[in-house]
C-alpha cells in the first residue's frame, strides 16, 4: 500500500483548515498524490508567472510561499 501525501493545512493568522474536500482516488496521483483538495487561494505574478503567496479564504490574510 502506497503513502499518501497529509494535505492538511492551517491559515497562519486565523488557524481555519485548509483542507478542502477529498480527491478521488484515480485522481490523487495528478497532484502529487495529495488526498484532498486545498482550500487557499494562490496569488500570482504576471512577471513570474507562478504562485507567490497563498490568501486565506476565510480571514482575507496573506502570506509567502514557501
Amino acid at each position: 500500500m502506497r503513502k499518501l501525501k497529509d494535505s492538511k493545512e492551517y491559515c497562519p493568522y486565523c488557524k481555519a483548515d485548509l483542507q478542502g474536500d477529498p480527491i478521488p482516488l484515480e485522481m490523487q496521483r495528478h497532484y502529487g498524490n495529495a488526498t484532498h483538495f486545498t482550500r487557499k487561494i494562490g496569488i500570482s505574478s504576471m512577471e513570474q508567472d507562478r504562485i507567490i503567496k497563498w490568501q486565506c479564504p476565510d480571514c482575507g490574510k496573506e502570506w509567502e510561499r514557501e
